[in-house]
C-alpha cells in the first residue's frame, strides 16, 4: 500500500510490510574489519584511515571465533577501511569460509583486477559489495556524477560476470546533489538484473561542527574537525521515503516487501528491502511481504539462519518464485506480465527470470533530544572487546571505549546546564 504525504512524497506504509525479525544475536549478516587502512578518500566516511591498523591473521581468527559465537549469520561482510589493502586478504577469505558464513568483500575495487578476482574466487569468496559513489576521490573518476559512474559500475559487474559464480552488489551513498540521479542508477540496475544481485541506496549522514549538537564519548568532547571525514556544514536530511520516491520514477510500480525499524522510533524505516523480478529486456514486478516472510522463515528453519543474498545461480532461477502467486498478489501481477510477454514471444518461456534486491537505507538519525535512532536488528554489527557494536559508531569505541552521545547545543544567550558533563 502506498500513501502520499502532504508534500506528495510516497509514504512507506510499514503496516503492510514484513517486519524483518533480525536481531543482534540472530541476523542475516555481520560486519568484520581486518584493517582500517584505505586507498581513497570518501566524503562522509565514518572510519579514520589508519595505515597502522592491519590486524595479524591470529587476531583476525580469534575475533572471528568470538563474533560467530556471539552472532548467528549467513554472510560475513569483510570490510574496513579497504579490505583489499590487507596483505593476507586471500587467507582472510579462506578463514571466513572455513567457519561457515559466506565471505563477501565490501570494497571500493580500486585494487581489484581480473587476476586478483580469480584468486579470491579460488579462496572461497562469495562475492562483492562495491562501494561506488560520486563523492569519492577515485583515480580517473573523481568529479563524475552518478550517471557517469554507471560506466564504472558496468566495468565491475562485467568483470565479475566474466569470471562467473560470484555475487555482485553495490553500496551507493546518496548526497543532496545526487538524489536526482537515483532514477539513472535504478534504470541501469534493471538493465543489468542478470549481473547485479543487489544494490543499496544509502542516505548520507555526517556529523558537522556547525550542526545543532555537541558530540561526546564518555567524558570526551569530540573535536569533529579532527575526525575521519566531518561535513563542513550539515547535509540536508534525506529520508528513506525521498529515495523511494526517486526509485519509483524509474520503476513506477516498485514496492518494498520488508523493513527494519529504528531503535528509538518504531515507525522509522531504516532498511527497506524490495525484490524485483525481470529480465534484461523486461521488468515484471515485485515479490510481496508474504513471499519475503516465507523465504526468510524457510531459510531459517532449514539452514538455521536468516538469508542474506542467494547465490547467483539461484537469482537467475526466480521463475520458481511465480509459484508464490498462489498467495501473493504482487507475484500474481508479475506472473501475468511474464505470461503476456511470453505470449508475444514464446521463446521467453524458456529464458531465465532474475531476482534483484533493491534496498533503501536511512542510517543513524539524531532526534531533537539528542537520542540516537539506530537500526533495530542492525545487519552491520561488528566485534569489539567481547561485544557486538554497530559499525557506524565503532569509531567512538575504538578511540574512547565509549558510545557516541549527542547533546543539543545551548541556545544562544542561554546559560549552559550545570549537569552537562558526560561520565
Amino acid at each position: 500500500m502506498i500513501a502520499l504525504r502532504n508534500d506528495n512524497v510516497p509514504r512507506i506504509d510499514i503496516r503492510s510490510l514484513y517486519r524483518i525479525p533480525w536481531t543482534t544475536a540472530d541476523n542475516s549478516m555481520s560486519w568484520f574489519e581486518p584493517t582500517r587502512q584505505c586507498n581513497i578518500s570518501c566524503e562522509a566516511c565514518y572510519a579514520t584511515n589508519d595505515p597502522n591498523s592491519e590486524k595479524p591473521l591470529s587476531q583476525i581468527e580469534a575475533e572471528l571465533k568470538q563474533l560467530i559465537a556471539l552472532r548467528k549469520c549467513d554472510l560475513m561482510m569483510i570490510a574496513g577501511g579497504e579490505p583489499l589493502t590487507h596483505r593476507r586478504i586471500l587467507d582472510i577469505v579462506r578463514l571466513v569460509k572455513s567457519y561457515g558464513p559466506k565471505p563477501l568483500l565490501v570494497t571500493n575495487a580500486v585494487a581489484l583486477d581480473a587476476g586478483l578476482l580469480r584468486e579470491l574466487k579460488k579462496a572461497g569468496l562469495f562475492g562483492f559489495i562495491f562501494h561506488v559513489d560520486s563523492h569519492q576521490q577515485r583515480p580517473g573518476w573523481t568529479g563524475k556524477n552518478e550517471r557517469e559512474l554507471n560506466g564504472l559500475r558496468q566495468e565491475l559487474v562485467d568483470m565479475v560476470h566474466a569470471e562467473g559464480g560470484l555475487t555482485a552488489a553495490f553500496n551507493i551513498t546518496i548526497f543532496p546533489d545526487s538524489v536526482g540521479f537515483v532514477p539513472d542508477i535504478v534504470a541501469w540496475g534493471l538493465k543489468n538484473i542478470d549481473r547485479v544481485q543487489a544494490y543499496t541506496l544509502i542516505a548520507v549522514r555526517a556529523m558537522s561542527p556547525e550542526g545543532p549538537f555537541d558530540f561526546y564519548a564518555g567524558a570526551h568532547h569530540l573535536a569533529l574537525r579532527d575526525r575521519a571525514s566531518p561535513a563542513a556544514e550539515p547535509y540536508r536530511r534525506i529520508s528513506a521515503e525521498e529515495l523511494y520516491d526517486q526509485v519509483r520514477k524509474a520503476i513506477p510500480d516498485f514496492s518494498f516487501a520488508g523493513y527494519i525499524g529504528g531503535t528509538s522510533l518504531a515507525t522509522s524505516v531504516k532498511w527497506a528491502i524490495g525484490v524485483r523480478l525481470g529480465t534484461r529486456a523486461r521488468s515484471f514486478g515485485n515479490i510481496g511481504p508474504k513471499s519475503f516472510e516465507l523465504i526468510q522463515t524457510a531459510h531459517h528453519l532449514i539452514r538455521g539462519r536468516y538469508l542474506s543474498m542467494p547465490k547467483p545461480r539461484f537469482s537467475r532461477k526466480a521463475k520458481a518464485l511465480f509459484l508464490f502467486g498462489a498467495f501473493d498478489p504482487e507475484v500474481r501481477r508479475a506472473f501475468r506480465r511474464f505470461l503476456a510477454s511470453a505470449f508475444r514471444n514464446p521463446a521467453r518461456l524458456f529464458s531465465p527470470v532474475y531476482a534483484q534486491n533493491i534496498i533503501v537505507l536511512q542510517p543513524m538519525d539524531i532526534l531533537p533530544s539528542g537520542e540516537l535512532d539506530l537500526c533495530d536488528g542492525c545487519p552491520n554489527k561488528t566485534y569489539w572487546e567481547g561485544r557486538l557494536i554497530s559499525s557506524c559508531i565503532l569509531e567512538s569505541y575504538l578511540r574512547y571505549a565509549a558510545p557516541l552521545v549527542a547533546l543539543p547545543k545551548p541556545e544562544p544567550g542561554k546559560e549552559e546546564p550545570q549537569d552537562r558533563d558526560i561520565l
